[in-house]
């Protein structure tokens, strides 16, 4: 069994969208994916895709767009790729801009609603 050594815990969430967009757009389009979130912490959130999101794209911080299925709360959180898998999952580190608030409200409808 492997022990766990992040430095915060993570919570899975359940019937949890989200829409990522990447910022700023590449010069011809906007790219807006859609996927679901499996797990999160303090620190980053992983996400499933729909789809691949496209590899010619430049390092950029991305918008993650969450509307919480209980309450309606939308939450907008800025990240940073940092992890990918050929299943679509993305593992997103949390940007320092990021609004604390609106995360610490994502975790707590999350850990009440799980």
């Amino acid at each position: 069994m492997q022990v766990d050594k992040r430095e915060y815990p993570r919570f899975t969430s359940s019937d949890l969208n989200a829409v990522i967009t990447i910022s700023p757009p590449p010069p011809d389009e906007l790219i807006s994916l859609e996927g679901i979130v499996l797990d999160m912490s303090h620190k980053g959130i992983k996400i499933k895709l729909h789809s691949a999101m496209p590899h010619d794209i430049p390092t950029s911080k991305i918008l993650i767009n969450i509307v919480m299925p209980k309450s309606g709360l939308q939450v907008k959180i800025h990240g940073i790729i940092r992890h990918m898998n050929d299943k679509y999952e993305y593992g997103i580190n949390y940007h320092k801009d990021h609004d604390k608030d609106e995360l610490e409200n994502l975790l707590f409808e999350c850990v009440k609603v799980h």
